[in-house]
């Protein structure tokens, strides 16, 4: 299981595990693949703040993200 840190950018977590961004898109952060939002807003926003925005269960997060492989700290 690869861990990763809630508090970590998006952009520097999709840098380092591309398959996130795919991830990302399919529980409903569909800006994510817009070109540029990864590079303006990525940079800025982080899994748990996004999932705040966008009203998405952080328990949904969690566990799809474990389903993934990947555990949020």
């Amino acid at each position: 299981m690869v861990a990763i840190n809630r508090n970590d950018k998006l952009y520097d977590i999709i840098v380092l595990y591309p398959e996130v961004k795919d991830i990302m898109a399919r529980l409903g952060f569909k800006d994510i693949v817009k070109p540029g939002m990864l590079q303006s807003m990525g940079k800025i926003m982080t899994i748990e703040k996004g999932s705040r925005a966008k009203n998405i269960s952080w328990d949904l997060v969690v566990n799809t993200f474990k389903e993934h492989g990947f555990e949020l700290i």
